[in-house]
């Protein structure tokens, strides 16, 4: 089943939900958080990622 993440885009965070698992969490928008969500990304193996800005 493909694994697929979506990412709401803040100024100060990024709202992260993961689909089929419904998992759900939140990183702060700094560059060690993202290097932080990149690696999380790859173990997930998503498949697919969209990103929504607000």
């Amino acid at each position: 089943m493909d694994v697929v993440v979506g990412i709401d885009v803040s100024k100060d965070r990024l709202d992260v939900h993961v689909l089929p698992s419904g998992e759900s969490f939140a990183v702060a928008n700094d560059d060690e958080s993202l290097d932080g969500l990149a690696a999380r990304l790859l173990s997930l193996k998503a498949d697919v990622v969209a990103l929504e800005a607000t």
